[in-house]
């Protein structure tokens, strides 16, 4: 997970940074959707290696499209 961010960061560190930045307000934006509080046992977290996370932006109705996909 990352290697989108790292390679941004050795092209154009100031978009790495922007990525981070969207990164941690996705997760407050998450969280808060959930109703603010969440329990997750770490076996949950560690159990999401075979997944990938996918988002597109649709810039028309200014919506987030976020989606969970297997890795092939």
């Amino acid at each position: 997970m990352g290697t989108g961010t790292d390679a941004a960061r050795d092209i154009a560190p100031e978009h790495a940074t922007l990525i981070d930045n969207m990164k941690e307000q996705l997760l407050i934006a998450f969280l808060r959707r959930l109703g603010g509080t969440l329990d997750m046992p770490v076996s949950e977290v560690d159990d999401t290696s075979t997944l990938l996370f996918a988002f597109s932006i649709d810039f028309d109705k200014r919506i987030f499209h976020f989606e969970l996909r297997k890795k092939q």
